[in-house]
């Protein structure tokens, strides 16, 4: 399928990963461990395993809902965030992250927003679920601030650490989401 290449917020460009980026994404955010810190991911160490990440998410981007996240100011990558239709219109994150200087200031709601009109203004989406660890609370917030709601819970264990945790998902529906944006 292909896929918007490039969304917009007020502050930020969601726009596909280039060779360019690889200085910018990697010092804003794949370096960080504390970005890292809920995700799947490891950091990466060093340019030459950033260069490979970046290669792998370029062709990963071409065929998916999924975008680097530019500061409109700067023009840098500061992180990344993407969805996926895991049944006709039911659309799921696979992930909203940004490096620790760029969180706290409203990027994250600006991201989810614009996704959530999109695909159910654009994509025909009937349902969009986000997760997040239940010990993460930034996230959670984020969602609920959204319009979303809680809908269940599920234990997973982490690859990268064998961490068991608890995931949080929160969804909306196509209805809930007009009748908060006032839309018939």
């Amino acid at each position: 399928m292909n896929y918007i290449k490039e969304l917009q917020t007020k502050d930020l460009i969601l726009g596909k990963a280039k060779l360019e980026d690889l200085h910018s994404i990697f010092n804003n955010y794949w370096c960080s461990v504390i970005s890292a810190k809920y995700m799947l991911w490891e950091p990466q160490k060093n340019l030459e395993e950033a260069q490979e990440r970046l290669n792998k998410t370029i062709i990963f981007q071409k065929e998916h809902f999924a975008f680097f996240i530019y500061d409109k100011n700067s023009g840098e990558a500061i992180g990344q965030a993407g969805m996926m239709e895991i049944e006709k219109g039911i659309w799921e994150d696979i992930g909203i992250g940004m490096g620790e200087k760029f969180v706290g200031m409203g990027y994250g709601k600006q991201i989810l927003n614009c996704f959530i009109d999109y695909l159910f203004t654009d994509m025909n989406a009937q349902k969009i679920i986000c997760s997040c660890h239940t010990d993460n609370i930034p996230s959670k917030k984020l969602q609920l601030s959204c319009g979303m709601k809680f809908a269940f819970s599920k234990e997973f264990t982490r690859k990268k650490d064998n961490l068991t945790y608890l995931a949080q998902y929160h969804a909306i529906t196509k209805k809930e989401w007009k009748k908060l944006r006032g839309k018939k």
